[in-house]
């Protein structure tokens, strides 16, 4: 079994709470990333920057990753989790204290909508919810930081990997 890095468009977009599109956020390619297959790209100087955005999500939105590929690709039918890599970064501001700080949402804040399975296809011009990030309770979240550093503050990074035959 060989391990593939799926490419295709990356989409973050704003829904509400009952999956309502809002607004797309960004979109961007996967060869902005420049990772290889099971290797990320890791030097954060190398990976594409995000703008601080306007646009604010409150508590109960959702924040979602959707992934639309540019070639038709299967899983293997004994699929095994391969590589994910998710770094966003954000601007969070809790509404009841004003406290505002940076930092970056990573795979683990995330639900998985689209978790590695055994002959799961990724059907090329298809969009997908990879995964999903609802907002707590008295917060608000922006798209990106204020740059102290223009070279590695604001580094976006999305790839997924997955198993094939």
């Amino acid at each position: 079994m060989a391990q593939t890095m799926l490419k295709g468009t990356w989409r973050l977009v704003h829904r509400d709470n009952r999956d309502n599109n809002l607004g797309e956020i960004l979109e961007i390619t996967h060869q902005a990333f420049g990772g290889v297959t099971g290797t990320p790209q890791s030097d954060p100087q190398k990976l594409p920057k995000v703008k601080k955005t306007t646009r604010t999500l409150y508590q109960d939105d959702k924040l979602v990753v959707m992934f639309k590929p540019s070639t038709t690709t299967t899983e293997a039918a004994t699929s095994s989790a391969a590589a994910n890599m998710v770094q966003i970064p954000v601007t969070i501001k809790n509404l009841r204290s004003g406290f505002v700080y940076e930092s970056y949402l990573t795979e683990g804040d995330f639900t998985d909508k689209r978790a590695h399975a055994n002959s799961q296809p990724w059907t090329a011009g298809t969009w997908y919810d990879c995964w999903s990030l609802t907002v707590g309770a008295q917060l608000a979240i922006r798209i990106g930081h204020n740059l102290q550093d223009v070279r590695v503050d604001s580094a976006l990074n999305l790839q997924k990997d997955v198993t094939t035959s």
